[in-house]
């Protein structure tokens, strides 16, 4: 095998592994980046929602608030945003609101108001004065099912008196992490290429060289 065709096979396979596992490594960490910044966004919004619902939980009359309707019209909304090149023409936030002891008072799917949900882990770390959140797959074999839960507590004068959760499906960001994905393909594969041609030349140049220095 002739000496140029050796030094780039060996520079294709350097560029070719270090540009694999760099491609593979950084795309593992988009999609868990990307859940940690909405699971970030969902404790802030639960944080606000206890304290707009306390007094209406502290006095019994969540049920009879307007609360129900608003979050009704809430998930008819229809943004028709365009956020980075990608349309958002739908809401997809669930709320919902139990007691002290984790029986639902409000849920603005409307399904299921009046059970209990103690035993949920956003509901049952909560309750105990601890972070609680869970992700859960509505298709155990399904992945892309799953929805991220954060829970807030509501406090009257530090005590529980019930708990709030937003929950937000996850299927709802994969279109950017697929985009960001896309990109860092197209962008990685091009730098392997350039690498390659680098070699190739470098390979090239070598090669002319050493037959200059052996005639």
């Amino acid at each position: 095998m002739r000496l140029g065709i050796r030094i780039f096979l060996v520079y294709f396979l350097f560029v070719g592994l270090a540009g694999y596992f760099l491609l593979n490594t950084v795309r593992e960490q988009i999609r868990p980046v990307v859940r940690q910044s909405s699971e970030e966004t969902l404790v802030d919004t639960a944080n606000l929602l206890a304290e707009i619902l306390h007094d209406d939980v502290k006095n019994g009359t969540l049920t009879q608030s307007r609360l129900s309707q608003v979050l009704a019209s809430y998930g008819e909304r229809r943004p028709s945003a365009q956020i980075w090149g990608l349309a958002k023409n739908q809401v997809s936030h669930r709320i919902y609101v139990t007691d002290a002891k984790g029986i639902v008072l409000l849920d603005s799917s409307g399904r299921d108001v009046g059970k209990d949900y103690s035993r949920w882990n956003d509901v049952y770390l909560t309750l105990r004065g601890q972070y609680g959140a869970r992700s859960t797959r509505s298709d155990p074999d399904d992945e892309s099912t799953s929805v991220m839960h954060v829970a807030a507590p509501i406090l009257d004068g530090g005590q529980i008196i019930g708990v709030v959760t937003v929950a937000k499906p996850n299927s709802s960001l994969q279109p950017y992490i697929d985009r960001s994905e896309r990109r860092l393909l197209i962008l990685g594969l091009g730098l392997i290429v350039l690498g390659l041609l680098v070699g190739a030349a470098l390979s090239w140049w070598l090669t002319r060289s050493l037959r200059r220095l052996t005639h």
